[in-house]
């Protein structure tokens, strides 16, 4: 029987999606985008996708919110004819790309429907977690399964991070326009909730074992600290110091060192042993939440002007 909930819900997303593509302003785009990410968390939980929805609610909407938002109020929109020109053409390349991408996914699924029995992965996947150095099927497809993937995901994100900083003009974030901050009721709040983030963080990243959770969550929380500490003008050289891009690096680091180890001990290129195997995770997965929480950090951070 289908849920009047899910129902409203899914209407929900769509319109959400609708008003973030076409909405009038720039800005009224990004708070739609806001509210879609809200709704695309509940749609999530709703599926029994607990891991996507933290994810979906930390990365997908907190995170790229905040990108979105620093852009949307950074820079002068277009004049409204030129606007409208392009909301056009962009709602014609759309709709041209919708149409072709559900053209090829409905007959992709119908092949494979034909040829392969029903979730051949996902039974192949649910047999080999009893086999993992961890417990929880989503940590053990991204930190052993397929760890090779989750590397170069990181590497991607520290050559955006390199990349970032060689557009400055010393290379670092020292320079960078620093917020000023004096309201109280923003400091108080920021000196409130940044400890409390931080131990989520903390406890995200060590549930990640056993249930839903991990080193992509818990950096996107790490993320959201070091933006408020920014934002609210606090803490200086922990956001914008030296050691900041050290940080940034220190996930894919060690993931290399951790691929290196196995390697040299006889085992298969990330192939971590079952007795030591969930120490080395949860080690990868620390340093993994540092490079993501003050990589992300200081993308955001590099995106705003710099002194004289």
């Amino acid at each position: 029987m289908i849920d009047v909930f899910d129902v409203l819900l899914g209407v929900a997303v769509l319109l959400g999606a609708a008003a973030a593509l076409y909405g009038s302003r720039r800005i009224v785009g990004v708070m739609s985008f806001l509210v879609l990410g809200l709704l695309l968390t509940v749609l999530w939980a709703r599926l029994g996708a607990p891991d996507i929805a933290i994810a979906e609610a930390a990365i997908a909407s907190g995170v790229t919110g905040a990108f979105l938002l620093a852009a949307a109020t950074d820079h002068p929109e277009t004049s409204h004819e030129e606007g409208n020109v392009g909301r056009r053409t962009l709602m014609v390349l759309e709709a041209a790309i919708g149409v072709s991408a559900v053209t090829l996914v409905g007959v992709a699924a119908v092949s494979a429907a034909r040829i392969a029995p029903a979730d051949p992965l996902e039974v192949q996947a649910s047999a080999a977690v009893a086999d993992a150095v961890v417990d929880h099927p989503i940590t053990a497809v991204l930190l052993d399964f397929r760890a090779y993937d989750t590397l170069l995901e990181i590497a991607v994100l520290a050559a955006a991070v390199v990349a970032a900083l060689a557009l400055l003009c010393d290379s670092r974030l020292t320079r960078v326009a620093w917020v000023t901050e004096t309201r109280p009721v923003v400091l108080g709040f920021v000196r409130l909730i940044a400890p409390v983030v931080v131990m989520l963080a903390g406890w995200l990243l060590v549930a990640g074992s056993t249930r839903p959770g991990g080193a992509f969550q818990a950096g996107a929380m790490l993320t959201g600290v070091f933006l408020l500490l920014y934002l609210s003008g606090r803490a200086r050289s922990m956001v914008t110091g030296k050691w900041l891009v050290p940080a940034a690096l220190i996930g894919l680091a060690v993931f290399v060192a951790a691929g290196v180890g196995t390697f040299a001990a006889g085992r298969e290129w990330l192939d971590v042993a079952d007795g030591w195997g969930g120490v080395v995770v949860l080690l990868i997965e620390a340093a993994l939440t540092v490079s993501i929480g003050a990589g992300l950090a200081a993308l955001f951070i590099a995106g705003n002007p710099e002194r004289a």
